[in-house]
């Protein structure tokens, strides 16, 4: 059955557009005025001559594949990433994927659009996160490195980037407050290491949790939508995290050279590999210890969201909801036995 989608605002928000879901997309639905996020656009040109625009639609919900057919310089020029289209257009599969085929497209001017509509959200609310985030600093024994930690959020604009900040791009707790989500759960399970290994020093995991990804604040983009800051392209999170940590440890006084260095070290070794980003190899027991924890962590993060997106459509059938396809980022399809 051929679904329409249409665009109207929203009651409690007037003038903001109300859209089709991407997640509850499928083959064949009718998109009508609704209204999406740019994350990326390209001009291309066929081997016929014609020229095609490609793009990347979003909202909260996911991202879609999108293409306008027999397009000019002029229709692409007029709007950018991060703008807001209102489609119109229908859903079609290509390579075994759904893809919305534009017949019509128009920039929305942004002021018209709840930006909270557009961006994954974690489905914890901020503050309660935040309250627990202060609990586990309170939790921390070791004076210097608590007050190292409470430096940190003093500072207002790392505080609030904590609450939005999403982990990454695109891989792992790629959401509103996936930053902070990722944190708690390093710290959670921080907690749990040291039951089993209780040599480990769980004062410098847990600030581990905190600073490892700090950098993420500033490297990212994520008003509108997840991108790099030019900082972020040029410096990246460890260079900008560590550089972080020797501006906010002039804060703490007499503040132990040998624990700064542990806490430097663990920050430059959390990716593990220097093809992985790591600046080095992990070389205590806890820069070891906090490098699975984290790869631990993003991996099962990125392997729920894989499970979710299998489970959306409804037309798959119960094997193509156990198999993702190839996936690059972890050299395997997965399987979800159910």
């Amino acid at each position: 059955m051929q679904r329409s989608f249409s665009f109207d605002s929203s009651p409690t928000s007037p003038g903001n557009p109300r859209h089709a879901t991407i997640a509850h997309l499928r083959k064949g639905d009718q998109i009508a005025d609704t209204v999406y996020l740019v994350e990326t656009a390209n001009f291309k040109q066929t081997r016929n001559n014609k020229h095609f625009i490609q793009l990347i639609l979003r909202d909260r919900s996911g991202s879609i594949k999108a293409v306008r057919w027999e397009a000019s310089q002029e229709l692409y020029n007029s709007f950018t990433t991060e703008d807001f289209l209102r489609i119109r257009g229908r859903v079609e599969e290509y390579q075994q994927h759904l893809q919305i085929v534009v017949d019509d497209l128009a920039r929305v001017p942004p002021e018209s659009v709840d930006f909270e509509e557009f961006l994954p959200m974690a489905a914890r609310k901020p503050e309660d996160m935040e309250r627990e985030l202060l609990e586990e600093i309170a939790s921390i024994g070791n004076t210097h490195l608590k007050a190292l930690l409470l430096a940190f959020l003093e500072d207002q604009d790392i505080r609030n980037g904590l609450l939005r900040c999403p982990a990454g791009k695109t891989l792992h707790h790629a959401y509103v407050g996936g930053l902070l989500e990722h944190i708690l759960s390093l710290m959670g399970a921080a907690k749990l290491l040291v039951k089993n290994y209780p040599k480990l020093n769980l004062d410098m995991l847990l600030a581990a949790a905190l600073l490892h990804d700090i950098g993420k604040i500033r490297e990212l983009s994520y008003t509108r939508a997840f991108n790099y800051t030019d900082e972020g392209q040029l410096v990246g999170h460890i260079g900008i995290g560590l550089l972080l940590l020797d501006e906010k440890v002039k804060a703490v006084r007499d503040f132990p050279r040998d624990i700064l260095v542990q806490i430097q070290h663990i920050i430059a070794s959390h990716h593990g590999l220097p093809e992985h980003g790591a600046l080095k190899h992990p070389m205590t027991p806890e820069a070891i210890a906090f490098h699975y924890l984290d790869d631990l962590d993003a991996k099962l993060a990125m392997l729920e969201g894989l499970e979710k997106e299998l489970q959306v459509s409804s037309e798959a059938t119960d094997r193509e909801r156990r198999w993702t396809d190839f996936k690059p980022s972890l050299g395997r399809r997965i399987f979800f036995p159910g």
